[in-house]
């Protein structure tokens, strides 16, 4: 069900970080491996709303994580996240 979404995921991620595709997986950590910035991941969010509305927002999703939780959340983290709220409105 997920797997889709992590493809998908990993082109966004492409687009935004500059990053290769191969360095970029289900298991690869947003923070620690991608050393995402916020700037980055404002983006990737925008981008991710605009393909499956409101109810993805990968930001609202994030502030809601312990910092050990956003630590270790990873690109597949995020797959479940959308595929679970693609195309369901914001609450």
């Amino acid at each position: 069900m997920d797997e889709p979404y992590v493809a998908e995921l990993v082109g966004l991620l492409v687009e935004v970080t500059g990053e290769e595709p191969a360095a970029i997986g289900p298991h690869t950590r947003l923070d620690a491996d991608l050393l995402l910035e916020s700037v980055e991941l404002a983006r990737l969010n925008d981008l991710v709303v605009r393909r499956h509305g409101d109810g993805a927002d990968i930001v609202r999703h994030v502030a809601t994580l312990s910092l050990d939780e956003l630590i270790e959340l990873t690109v597949g983290d995020l797959a479940r996240h959308v595929a679970t709220h693609a195309g369901v409105p914001a609450r």
